[in-house]
């Protein structure tokens, strides 16, 4: 009984050591870049460096294993007095006003010691990182909110609430006819969609079309390919520029639109992604082979300007989109319904010429709910994808003029070969 005693005891020593050290290693992290950060700004004196975080960190998880809730609240508030004296103290000085980052983070560490203490090591390791991690982002931080104006602030928080708020209060049930209607469904395809366009939309306000066109086919084709499409052929004709690079820069936008329509099958219905990958593969090394051949050579300083892509977080295109979405998602199970694959196909070929997204996203729902097979779901968004590239080659021959038309329309050509001979 004695050695089992024993052996429990050296088994709470060494755990309780294995917290200490923990809460300790994560408080030195976190002080070790705050000691740094203020070195790099050229402050001589700091409030807080590796030593205090760590000694912070050490004793909340001290605290903690002694397992006394006064002493825990006692050495909390120590530690919370003498941080708001310092902060008064910094606030003082010529140079003051420079926030309390780290003494909000000095506090953190304290409960990350505490969290140690508690057995939840994996949380002491994994906040410490992530404290650090958000405090050396600071200049970037800064330069994103540099970057935005109001009207990007507000619809951001706009869409927030569309997709925070609303959507987890929408019923999870099927309405209308065929119960094609999920309110919760299609607005997750729209938070979805718009996030996907988020992307695409920041990549091309930081990068810019300096980079040149090819780059700005890439990124801009993340949030519309239409849009960089009529944008870079307009841009063509109206500064002269090389006719080759402009081409690159439209095919490999539309060649990002094929990867869009992969990602929305693979998120919703992995079956059709499946089915769809081979055409879509092919069509999307095709255009990529193209694009590069026609970048080649040409002058890569020959920049696209501003591509006019809108704002994705506006809430009136989110609106817009879920009814669309909403309206084919009927069609396309009427059509299959009454038509069997012939109606659900002409559904595609219509909304393709406006569109991608929305009718790859009901044929993903439908074949997801059983309602179609993924291989028609497949095939609807490949004949979608078909009539939009139709569409947006005669769009760069018309805004951009026959030498850019011809090059966008080979390429488009070979990339329809390519995909109708994948999915055979």
């Amino acid at each position: 009984m004695a050695e089992g005693a024993a052996a429990e005891f050296g088994g709470d020593a060494i755990g309780a050591l294995s917290a200490l050290a923990t809460a300790g290693a994560a408080g030195f992290l976190i002080g070790f870049e705050r000691e740094w950060t203020h070195r790099m700004e050229g402050r001589r004196e700091s409030f807080a460096g590796a030593r205090t975080f760590a000694l912070v960190a050490f004793t909340g998880a001290l605290a903690g294993l002694l397992g006394e809730a006064l002493l825990v609240i006692a050495a909390f508030s120590l530690i919370g007095v003498l941080t708001i004296i310092a902060y008064r103290i910094s606030a003082r000085e010529p140079d003051g006003g420079r926030g309390g980052t780290t003494e909000v983070a000095l506090m953190a560490a304290f409960l990350l010691g505490l969290a140690a203490a508690k057995d939840l090591s994996i949380v002491t390791v994994l906040g410490a990182v992530g404290v650090t991690v958000l405090l050396s982002l600071k200049s970037e931080i800064e330069a994103i909110a540099s970057a935005m104006d109001e009207k990007e602030i507000h619809a951001a928080l706009r869409f927030l609430v569309i997709s925070v708020m609303v959507l987890p209060l929408l019923p999870n049930e099927g309405y209308g006819p065929y119960d094609a209607l999920n309110p919760r469904d299609i607005w997750q395809m729209v938070v979805f969609i718009s996030g996907l366009s988020f992307v695409g939309y920041w990549l091309t306000k930081w990068l810019g079309a300096e980079k040149g066109v090819m780059l700005t086919g890439l990124v801009g084709g993340m949030a519309s390919s239409t849009a960089t499409t009529l944008s870079l052929a307009q841009r063509a004709r109206d500064t002269r520029g090389e006719p080759g690079a402009y081409a690159a820069g439209i095919v490999a936008a539309n060649c990002v639109m094929l990867a869009r329509i992969a990602i929305l099958f693979a998120v919703i219905a992995p079956g059709a992604f499946y089915a769809a990958l081979p055409a879509l593969g092919a069509g999307a090394s095709v255009g990529f082979i193209a694009a590069f051949l026609f970048w080649r050579g040409v002058k890569h300083n020959d920049a696209a300007g501003a591509l006019e892509l809108g704002n994705p977080f506006e809430l009136k295109p989110a609106l817009i989109f879920g009814a669309v979405l909403a309206a084919i998602s009927l069609a396309a199970a009427f059509g299959a319904d009454r038509f069997g694959e012939a109606g659900l196909y002409a559904v595609a070929l219509v909304s393709g010429l406006a569109d991608v997204d929305a009718i790859t996203l009901a044929a993903a729902g439908e074949a997801r709910a059983g309602a179609i097979s993924p291989d028609l779901a497949a095939r609807a968004a490949l004949i979608a994808a078909g009539s939009n590239i139709v569409v947006k080659g005669v769009m760069s021959y018309s805004a951009g003029g026959a030498k850019i038309g011809a090059r966008v329309a080979g390429a488009f050509a070979l990339m329809g070969a390519a995909m109708f001979l994948a999915s055979l």
